[in-house]
């Protein structure tokens, strides 16, 4: 009995040890249950990267979508310009230039379209400006040689009228003698040899007054004038020709110039008459007259 009870009281003492000492299945229970705690994380983990890649798949295939209508609207705007460009020219011409070269092309074009456009409506407008000045200066100028031919006209007692029709190209003139027994207006056809020569006249100083030259010819202008007629217009001339100092007035007349004043700007030129039967001048070599000399 008493090595039966001192058996169990060693026994008795070494139970706390054996309790606390994990056994086995305990030990291998404990890894199962860390492992399935790893699993579920791991699958956690999964679900939650699984979810952002289906995020991402949709902002892609959005992405996508909104890329592909902004492709087809570019196709059909390319279409709309492909056409346009066919009718300016029917070929397509393949570049070796990049985009960029292209732009930066086209934009100095456009610069200097835009240019050469204000340009354009600038000289536009000068044409216009210098159209209106000229219009104005021809109505000046007509109405000048039109009052001027009458003024002269009324000096022999005579009225008479000018008529430019600058559309046409044409003008026409018409005078009425000093007689009363000519009421209307006449064409200078109408009128008399000396009425017409001294018409003529009128009509040449009017048309000297708005014209510029440095000389003023006339030749065999008073051949149908009598007297009176002929020194009305010569006074008239001379009076023009005192007015326009620089310049140079030639006159040819088979008339006598006797009458005339004596004056330093006047000079008179006669030429011996010719012979009866004369038909050529005769004329010497100047170095045979100094010569002579």
């Amino acid at each position: 009995w008493e090595s039966c009870r001192g058996g169990l009281c060693e026994q008795s003492q070494q139970l706390p040890h054996i309790e606390s000492k994990p056994t086995p299945a305990a030990v291998k229970g404990s890894s199962c249950w860390d492992e399935l705690d790893k699993a579920d994380s791991e699958v956690e983990n999964r679900r939650r990267r699984l979810q952002y890649y289906e995020d991402k798949k949709k902002e892609h295939l959005t992405y996508i979508k909104k890329h592909k209508e902004l492709l087809a609207a570019k196709e059909k705007e390319l279409e709309e310009k492909t056409a346009q460009a066919r009718q300016i020219y029917s070929e397509r011409i393949e570049v070796s230039r990049t985009v960029k070269s292209l732009d930066a092309e086209m934009n100095r074009l456009r610069e200097r379209i835009r240019t050469e456009k204000s340009h354009q409506t600038l000289k536009m407008f000068i044409q216009i400006l210098q159209l209106d000045s000229f219009l104005s200066y021809r109505v000046l100028l007509s109405l000048r040689c039109k009052l001027y031919f009458d003024h002269l006209l009324r000096i022999r007692g005579c009225s008479g009228r000018i008529l430019f029709d600058h559309k046409n190209e044409t003008l026409s003139i018409t005078v009425q003698p000093g007689e009363e027994d000519r009421p209307a207006p006449s064409n200078v056809r109408s009128l008399s040899g000396g009425e017409r020569s001294f018409s003529t006249v009128c009509f040449i100083l009017s048309l000297w007054s708005i014209t510029e030259s440095p000389f003023r010819c006339l030749d065999e202008f008073d051949v149908y004038m009598d007297m009176l007629n002929r020194r009305i217009a010569m006074d008239m001339i001379l009076k023009v020709a005192d007015s326009q100092c620089h310049r140079q007035f030639i006159l040819l007349t088979p008339q006598s110039m006797s009458f005339l004043p004596v004056s330093s700007r006047i000079r008179i030129l006669r030429m011996q008459d010719p012979e009866r039967g004369q038909r050529t001048l005769t004329f010497r070599n100047r170095n045979e007259e100094e010569e002579e000399d």
